[in-house]
């Protein structure tokens, strides 16, 4: 019995050192929270080392409810606690509530504006800091909601440790994002980077006006609306000089089922004539999936027709 109160004396000691109030019946559950968290936040700059470790782990452990009040501090509290909330809204980006890493990057984003340029510069290294998590739950979440992704083919130039780079984007049917859901692409630095299209199959809603946006924080996204059936093929470079090249077939593709070849000259389709990728593009955005389309094409100096059963953009199909 000594032993158990030695014990009890202990924790009530611990807590009064840290500013904790202990609950008791005519104290909510939720101010108990309230309370605890005030304190680790006046703990973050303490004059004992200790003190403040104690109240990083002990704010790195705590949910949704505690960002607000992160976000307020961060931008009104020392130099040393405003290091050490950064430091505890990195660790929460890292865990695995998804709820909460919203919260974060939405707290983060709004610190990044902050007038204090010494926030805002925390906010953007914190931003750095956890970039590359960020660009995967981005990607995970952009195919989640219906999106496509597709990587560009590897060569012995990239290592394979490394991802290979995204060749596009794609909404297609199975989109259940609206709107709302495209602002996720914000965080794939890698569109930050490099042209990339995003491909927007016809009949889909998507606002003009979030698309502008988006095109605001992301002037590398190639935006591009598709009509429902697809070929397969591509051409990074499009060539203007009035001829149509394949540079790129899609394993599995209704172009490759057919037995197109890149380097392959399109020289019609049907009784169309292609003169560039883009003319070739707004044919194949007239047709639907199913189609049967005769392509001439040139290929080692000799002209031939082949007939493909178009696709469509489904994530069933390639």
């Amino acid at each position: 019995m000594r032993f158990l109160l030695m014990i009890v004396v202990a924790a009530v000691s611990f807590l009064s050192c840290h500013g904790v109030l202990l609950a008791n019946d005519s104290q909510p559950a939720d101010a108990l929270e309230v309370e605890h968290l005030k304190a680790a936040l006046s703990d973050l700059d303490h004059a004992d080392f200790d003190r403040r470790e104690a109240a990083t782990e002990f704010l790195s452990k705590q949910g949704l409810s505690a960002i607000p009040s992160l976000m307020e501090a961060a931008e009104k509290r020392s130099t040393e606690a405003s290091v050490r909330i950064f430091f505890v809204l990195q660790k929460m980006y890292c865990g695995t509530d998804d709820s909460a890493i919203e919260a974060v990057d939405l707290a983060l984003q709004r610190l990044k504006q902050c007038e204090k340029l010494e926030v805002a510069a925390k906010a953007v290294r914190a931003i750095d800091g956890v970039a590359d998590i960020r660009q995967k739950r981005a990607i995970q979440q952009f195919e989640r909601l219906g999106g496509i992704i597709r990587l560009q083919k590897t060569d012995s130039e990239h290592p394979p440790q490394l991802r290979p780079a995204i060749d596009y984007l794609m909404l297609g049917p199975e989109w259940v994002g609206g709107n709302d859901g495209l602002r996720i692409l914000a965080r794939i630095e890698e569109i930050r980077q490099r042209p990339t299209p995003l491909y927007i199959i016809r009949g889909l809603d998507i606002a003009d006006q979030t698309l502008l946006d988006l095109i605001a924080e992301l002037p590398f996204l190639l935006i591009n609306r598709r009509g429902p059936a697809k070929l397969g093929v591509s051409n990074r470079n499009t060539l203007r000089d009035g001829r149509c090249v394949i540079e790129n077939i899609d394993p599995g593709s209704a172009a490759d089922l057919a037995g197109l070849r890149a380097g392959d000259e399109v020289l019609e389709i049907g009784d169309q004539e292609v003169n560039s990728f883009e003319k070739l593009i707004e044919i194949i955005g007239e047709k639907e999936p199913g189609d049967r389309v005769p392509i001439t094409i040139r290929r080692s100096g000799e002209e031939q027709t082949i007939e493909v059963v178009l696709s469509g953009w489904g994530k069933k199909t390639p």
